[in-house]
């Protein structure tokens, strides 16, 4: 019999999980399975989205430093994070001038045991579908993935060991979202004595999980403070080693050229899309150099925004087309024209050049051995193949690129 949402839920007491040694110096009350939770705050999320959120250095360490967990997760498990710490700021602990102040958390969060917040979420704002399966998918994982292992001392000064996770008993109806957070993990997403802020909205501007981590990652390596942008310097930026960068994000088994294709470029242009930094890299010698650039203010990156960096590619792929196969001139400056006037047709192109290396491989051959015309034409014969497979197929059955000028 198939388990309905609760029972999964209930099943989850029974999860094994990895334990995290947590230090009992600070004054983190104790939670007992035997007791009563206390449930002494409920937050209820508005329709006005904030355009910032603040991470703190507490939460960033505990959830998105190098979490594997998660970094595969429904991008509606990373937005009810930035909505429940969006939520958070507003208790009565936190100050204008003062985000956290410790006495007035204690006093409020500390002086009962098994003390927990509500939290009342529209469903729309986690997923504005109201996808239902992917929220509660987020919701599982939410659970599952973040438990951790916190000790603390009792009134008898007994060690009380207990598995917490990041939100506990959720539960939702068409139109809204209930859980409850730990005092916990609530003087981590409150504390906010060291943080960086993150736009709220890149949560639903950039619906990948992975680029989220990178770009709350980006937060934490300085930024570029060059008059000029010079890749020359690049000795100076981030260095992180091409396994340590497969390892944090998830990438294991990708090769460089898949990272900076893939991977990285994306982002890029993303983030130089839809947030107030972006970055530039350089390879060198099995590592990455990385530097945050500030999007808004900087006036030296023009050559790495969106548009341009596009152009670059397309530059690259022409030369590569030429380089490989000897590609005539006026077909290359016609497949330059296509590229730079349609992505989706670019794509289609691409595809279709990595099915004629599948089936080059098949006739023992190599791609270098078709060269010209004849390169020319069985790569048309695979674009046009590609494109029968496509929804305009069927009312543009002409309607596929063509790389051949001489016909």
């Amino acid at each position: 019999m198939k388990k309905n949402f609760l029972d999964k839920i209930k099943a989850i007491e029974n999860i094994d999980s990895k334990e995290h040694k947590i230090s009992a110096d600070k004054n983190i009350i104790y939670y007992d399975g035997n007791k009563p939770k206390n449930v002494i705050k409920t937050f209820e999320a508005g329709k006005d989205k904030p355009e910032y959120v603040n991470l703190s250095n507490l939460l960033y360490n505990d959830i998105f430093k190098d979490s594997l967990d998660l970094i595969n997760a429904p991008i509606e498990a990373i937005r009810v994070i930035f909505i429940l710490i969006h939520q958070s700021k507003s208790v009565s602990f936190n100050q204008p001038r003062a985000p956290y102040t410790p006495s007035l958390f204690e006093e409020e969060f500390l002086t009962k045991d098994n003390t927990f917040a509500s939290f009342d979420i529209p469903t729309g704002l986690i997923s504005p579908s109201r996808d239902t399966k992917r929220i509660e998918k987020a919701l599982l994982l939410l659970m599952q993935n973040t438990i951790r292992s916190v000790v603390s001392k009792n009134s008898k000064n007994e060690d009380v060991k207990s598995l917490i996770s990041f939100i506990e008993k959720p539960k939702f109806t068409r139109g809204r979202v209930y859980l409850e957070v730990s005092s916990y993990w609530l003087e981590k997403m409150a504390n906010i004595e060291h943080y960086n802020p993150i736009i709220f909205d890149l949560a639903y501007n950039i619906p990948n999980t992975q680029h989220i981590f990178f770009a709350i990652w980006l937060r934490s390596i300085p930024m570029y403070q060059e008059a000029v942008f010079k890749k020359e310097t690049y000795k100076s930026w981030t260095q992180i080693n091409i396994d340590t960068l497969r390892q944090k994000f998830g990438l294991d088994g990708k090769d460089r050229d898949y990272i900076s294709e893939k991977f990285l470029k994306p982002i890029q242009a993303k983030l130089f899309e839809f947030n107030d930094r972006s970055f530039a890299f350089q390879y060198d010698k099995g590592s990455y150099y990385i530097t945050a650039l500030d999007v808004k203010s900087n006036k030296v990156i023009g050559n790495l925004k969106p548009e341009n960096t596009y152009k670059v590619k397309v530059k690259y792929s022409i030369n590569y087309l030429q380089r490989r196969h000897k590609v005539d001139k006026d077909s290359l400056e016609h497949i330059e024209t296509i590229y730079l006037n349609s992505v989706l047709d670019k794509e289609l192109m691409e595809d279709a050049y990595n099915n004629l290396k599948k089936v080059i491989k098949k006739e023992e051959m190599k791609m270098t051995d078709i060269t010209g015309l004849k390169f020319l034409a069985r790569w048309q014969e695979e674009i046009q193949k590609s494109y029968e497979k496509t929804s305009n197929f069927k009312n543009f059955p002409k309607g596929y690129p063509k790389v051949i000028t001489s016909e």
